[in-house]
């Protein structure tokens, strides 16, 4: 590994390890688009383990979602599960049968939760 990419690796772990929940949250959200969109464009070049490695990736920044629900904040939790476990179901769809509307529709919807969480926390810190 080069010496910039130690450096990288070193601030984002950073950045994550002093984040607040909502920024967890949004990373989340972004590193799941990001690798949904490398699996997408993996898959039309062909290229294999790239593909398969990005999709891996993007199913487990969403399994880190689900074990971050809040139970205690109601039927909410429960409909971000089962949207999360429906995301990871057509996000197997999408590299069994190289399903690439799989991917654009559940890249769709974590663009949808990225937008309302960012709204949710600037009214949060305006509020402050």
């Amino acid at each position: 590994m080069s010496f910039n990419a130690m450096g990288y690796e070193t601030y984002k772990k950073t950045q994550i390890q002093t984040a607040d929940q909502g920024s967890l949250i949004l990373i989340c959200y972004e590193g799941a688009i990001t690798f949904l969109k490398k699996a997408k464009k993996a898959q039309q070049d062909n290229d294999e383990e790239t593909r398969t490695d990005a999709f891996t990736k993007a199913q487990g920044l969403i399994w880190e979602l689900v074990n971050g629900l809040n139970y205690d904040a109601g039927e909410i939790a429960y409909n971000l599960e089962a949207l999360y476990n429906y995301m990871i179901r057509r996000i197997i769809d999408a590299d069994y049968h190289r399903n690439l509307d799989a991917v654009d529709e559940v890249v769709g919807y974590l663009q949808e939760l990225r937008e309302s969480w960012e709204k949710i926390i600037r009214k949060t810190s305006s509020n402050t």
